[in-house]
């Protein structure tokens, strides 16, 4: 049995592997700065150090780069989200969740216009989006609906509003309309998934859930 051939301690497929990763991190700084327009085939070469050759190695076009840099952020997200150590009180398990949300479009700008702006623009992504539920939606309903005897199409009927209200939440405090400080972000968030799905007072546990 042969061995793969070795360059410098990597296989070919390492090295593949390794440039797709450089590609993919270079068109996620150039979509979080410039939106999709600026993600062009020159200009991610130019970004990840490569030749324009390594390109079509890894991405048929700059579709399917910038779907995949979608899904690398919500990966991300996703990870922030497993982290979250949540109370058993169901209104403190939000917060926490959703701040923790907030902290990760907060730490990175340029994930919010990839996960939350570029979708209401930008015809391939609004598709891609169209076809799943972000994921911090997603991981919302996941908490407030488990345990409950919420129909898919009950659950289908929140998602839609869900989606559309944190969404524009976020949005309005990225751009400087909402001018909240964190904790008030956070529980204006939790007001809507509790009035969204009907369970509990939007008064609930919160002033607890911040001094405990």
């Amino acid at each position: 049995m042969s061995s793969a051939r070795l360059w410098r301690g990597q296989t070919l497929a390492d090295r593949s592997t390794d440039r797709r990763e450089q590609l993919l991190a270079a068109a996620e700084r150039l979509l979080g700065a410039g939106g999709t327009s600026a993600v062009t085939m020159r200009a991610v070469v130019r970004e990840a150090g490569l030749s324009p050759r390594y390109f079509y190695e890894s991405f048929s076009s700059t579709e399917e780069l910038v779907t995949a840099v979608y899904d690398r952020v919500t990966a991300q997200l996703l990870d922030r989200i497993a982290a979250v150590d949540r109370p058993a009180d169901p209104r403190r398990s939000a917060r926490a969740l959703l701040d923790a949300i907030r902290g990760f479009f907060a730490d990175d700008p340029g994930r919010a216009r990839i996960l939350l702006r570029e979708p209401l623009a930008d015809d391939v992504l609004r598709a891609h989006r169209a076809a799943t539920v972000p994921a911090f939606v997603e991981a919302v309903l996941a908490m407030v609906a488990e345990g409950s005897s919420y129909t898919p199409e009950r659950l289908a009927v929140m998602s839609s509003a869900l989606t559309g209200a944190l969404v524009a939440l976020y949005l309005d405090h990225i751009d400087g309309r909402l001018a909240l400080p964190p904790d008030e972000l956070a529980d204006a968030a939790v007001d809507l998934v509790f009035a969204v799905t009907g369970m509990g007072g939007p008064d609930t546990g919160r002033r607890g859930a911040r001094h405990d």
